[in-house]
């Protein structure tokens, strides 16, 4: 397994809070641009479901 950055294992460690919780407390950028909290949000979102279908494989 590849080691984490600080950063992603703070992430990681956060992930039981609300999608809202997490977008206030990290800032989320793609190819140099921030997002928005409605993007953040579901980027949340979507890292949750796939650590879930992960951990149920």
């Amino acid at each position: 397994m590849a080691e984490l950055t600080r950063e992603v294992q703070s992430l990681v460690n956060q992930l039981h809070l609300s999608d809202q919780e997490i977008a206030e407390k990290f800032q989320f950028t793609q190819f140099g641009k921030q997002l928005t909290l409605d993007e953040s949000v579901r980027f949340i979102s979507f890292l949750k479901q796939e650590l879930l279908a992960t951990a149920e494989a």
